[in-house]
């Protein structure tokens, strides 16, 4: 009789151990009210990465009971799915993906490390070979894809088939092609839960059809992050800044260029800051190689601070990008959209009246009264005398001509007898005759 009660209350006592298991296990995947949605459209990037990581935090900090993903994505950087795949994993809120029109490459990782998937009707899922798609990339590629539906319960050789090519599933894909699914296919094969319209079907699946709803949007500072971090926009905004820069330039009376180049070098350099790519030493740095290029500019020297100066901005674009290999993609990209864009500019729209209107087109003709100046060659070795302080830049009279000059660094005051020593294609550089 003891005996037999020993065995009941042993026996009772395992199965509560069990009954509290199953139910912690249930009750860990119950999704509560209130609901945070975190719309995750257009090409992930380390810009959309940020906003992911500060949009959780929100959640958590708030209260949140469920964490609604809506995705719409042709995919972009791996980094930023690996770190945005990380934060879901880690979540204490339960996290459901619905994905409403595609979740192609990088957006894979993200969509499997949800607690749930949800598919509308019509979107797909899958085509996650990554780029290049060389042996040692395929491979951690695939090992992440199959570390996260490892973690969230997914047949692992499903997600493993959209990004390596050399797996073979049997009446699901061949080898020598990527795995993509519909959502009919994906739910025929278990690999999502649910096939649902929209988020109010969604919420009444999973009983949060009564909860309170906050949608987490971009704020301006997230969104310049993402547009300026876009592999796509990042070499536009560099061409554009060399562009605006080499147009100014060489184009004396003009503004609008100059200020638009300056505008995309901070565009591209703030959001890259913004990002957390790049510190304000990052701006300092490219402000002083510009300062570099003004000097060899204006004041004559033997080309160092040219150097420095492109020497910075170079330097300025590799600390403030991912990589060292992307930067230079960036640059030579730009580089030769710049000369292109740049040498088309003086040949064709120099020309247009648009242009006449932005920059002192003037034409000095003799019947109006307009003497030409004397030839830069014919005066070389000529003296003169300085009309206004050089310091080092000023005005010289040379054979009854005003002419802008810059001294060889000292300072001369006006009145000073000089003699032109050197010529370039934008400086005349005088000394004091002794």
């Amino acid at each position: 009789m003891r005996r037999n009660r020993i065995i009941f209350i042993k026996t009772a006592f395992l199965l509560i151990i069990i009954f509290s298991l199953v139910f912690n296990i249930s009750t860990a995947l119950e999704f509560k009210s209130p609901v945070v949605v975190v719309p995750i459209k257009g090409v992930i990037d380390l810009g959309l990465e940020k906003f992911v990581e500060r949009a959780f935090d929100e959640a958590e900090k708030n209260g949140a009971g469920t964490i609604l993903l809506e995705i719409n994505t042709p995919g972009g950087r791996i980094d930023a799915a690996v770190d945005i795949s990380s934060r879901i994993l880690k979540s204490p809120i339960p996290v459901i993906c619905f994905i409403t029109e595609e979740a192609t490459s990088a957006g894979v990782l993200i969509a499997v490390s949800s607690d749930v998937i949800v598919m509308a009707p019509g979107s797909t899922i899958g085509a996650a070979e990554p780029r290049p798609n060389e042996e040692k990339y395929v491979s951690y590629w695939s090992s992440k894809l199959r570390n996260a539906a490892e973690q969230t319960g997914r047949d692992p050789n499903l997600v493993a088939a959209m990004a390596d090519a050399d797996i073979e599933i049997e009446g699901v894909i061949e080898k020598g092609k990527i795995l993509s699914l519909t959502a009919s296919q994906a739910h025929k094969l278990a690999f999502v839960d649910k096939v649902l319209s929209n988020r109010t079907e969604v919420l009444e699946e999973y009983g949060l059809s009564n909860s309170s709803v906050k949608v987490i949007e971009k704020t301006l500072a997230e969104q310049l992050a993402s547009f300026a971090t876009n592999p796509f926009i990042s070499p536009i905004l560099l061409t554009l800044g060399f562009v605006g820069l080499a147009i100014e330039v060489f184009t004396p009376g003009m503004g609008i260029p100059g200020a638009l180049g300056i505008l995309s070098f901070l565009m591209f350099f703030g959001g890259h800051l913004l990002a957390g790519l790049a510190g304000w030493e990052v701006l300092a740095f490219f402000g002083l190689g510009i300062l570099f290029l003004l000097i060899e500019v204006f004041v004559p020297g033997f080309g160092i601070f040219g150097i420095l100066g492109i020497a910075g901005i170079i330097g300025s674009i590799i600390a403030a990008s991912v990589s060292v290999k992307q930067a230079f993609l960036s640059i030579a990209v730009s580089f030769v959209l710049s000369i292109i864009i740049v040498t088309l500019f003086f040949k064709y729209l120099s020309k247009k009246p648009l242009f006449s209107r932005l920059i002192l087109t003037l034409n000095q003709e003799k019947d109006l009264g307009y003497t030409a100046p004397i030839k830069k060659d014919a005066i070389l070795g000529k003296q003169g005398y300085a009309i206004t302080p050089l310091r080092p830049a000023g005005t010289v009279e040379i054979e009854n001509e005003r002419i802008d000059a810059v001294s060889e660094g000292e300072f001369l005051p006006a009145g000073t007898r000089i003699e032109v020593v050197k010529i370039d294609s934008s400086r005349i550089v005088v000394k004091k005759v002794k």
